[in-house]
């Protein structure tokens, strides 16, 4: 079976996460390419180890930053190679540290194939500490109405556990690089705009709540981000207003009772 599936994943620093992200994808049963693309990491050599172990399992490509350049113009070096190679259908993401549960990628693709104008596709998400234990699971809506309204307010949908087509690329660009710290949120918002969208109601994303990851350790600038991205995007209206306002108290609210809220209320 070809090879439909390219699978973004970029890393820095965690080869602990990359290798239990690696191991999570044996389980998947549609055919995929997987990219690897190193931030410029401090060992590169056990980057290599370590994707030489699962080499057997699938076709796996390791490509390397001579320095750090950050997320986003690695995921836009990413996926750049990935149109290069004109081969592949779908682009599917994932970080390193999360891991893909419930035959993911086949149920994305099922997805794609019922609805052929539909160029973005998510699914429910289950947050865990970097024990593995549960913090809570996001599950946004699914209908492409909602998700549009959603945007204004929240990111429906977490990174990790996106799959969209190839074509959404040539059609709307890379990931935008004025948006910090929030590449993703403002890349969705492009395609949301152009193409339908819906999110899996399954849980096929488990995401690690890593304090030292970019969405924590950058979080001050990750929302004054949001806050721009949100003004920008404004349409004035109810739903509209309450995301922005909301987006400012986000700013002010510290990490812990935020995250305290979320594990009560969602």
């Amino acid at each position: 079976m070809k090879n439909s599936i390219a699978v973004l994943l970029p890393h820095y620093n965690n080869c602990s996460g990359l290798r239990i992200s690696l191991k999570s994808l044996q389980s998947e049963i549609q055919p995929f390419t997987l990219f690897v693309y190193d931030d410029g990491s401090n060992d590169f050599s056990y980057v290599e180890r370590i994707i030489s172990e699962f080499r057997e399992f699938y076709d796996i490509r390791l490509k390397r930053n001579s320095k750090n350049l950050g997320i986003t113009e690695t995921l836009n070096r990413g996926l750049k190679h990935i149109l290069e190679c004109n081969t592949y259908e779908f682009i599917a993401r994932l970080d390193a540290g999360d891991i893909c549960v419930g035959s993911r990628f086949e149920n994305q693709i099922r997805t794609f194939n019922i609805d052929k104008e539909l160029g973005l596709v998510g699914s429910w998400v289950k947050f865990v500490d970097i024990n593995r234990n549960k913090l809570f699971f996001f599950k946004p809506p699914s209908g492409y109405k909602e998700l549009k309204r959603s945007m204004h307010s929240y990111n429906p949908f977490i990174h990790s556990s996106v799959m969209f087509r190839t074509d959404v690329v040539k059609a709307v660009g890379f990931y935008p690089t004025n948006y910090p710290a929030l590449e993703d949120y403002a890349f969705f918002f492009k395609i949301i705009k152009k193409f339908k969208a819906t999110v899996v109601e399954k849980t096929l994303v488990e995401y690690e709540y890593n304090p030292e990851g970019i969405s924590i350790k950058r979080r001050g600038e990750q929302t004054k981000s949001r806050i721009k991205l949100l003004m920008n995007e404004y349409k004035f209206g109810l739903f509209t207003t309450i995301g922005l306002v909301r987006a400012f108290i986000t700013f002010v609210l510290p990490f812990k009772l935020l995250l305290f809220f979320k594990k009560k209320f969602i």
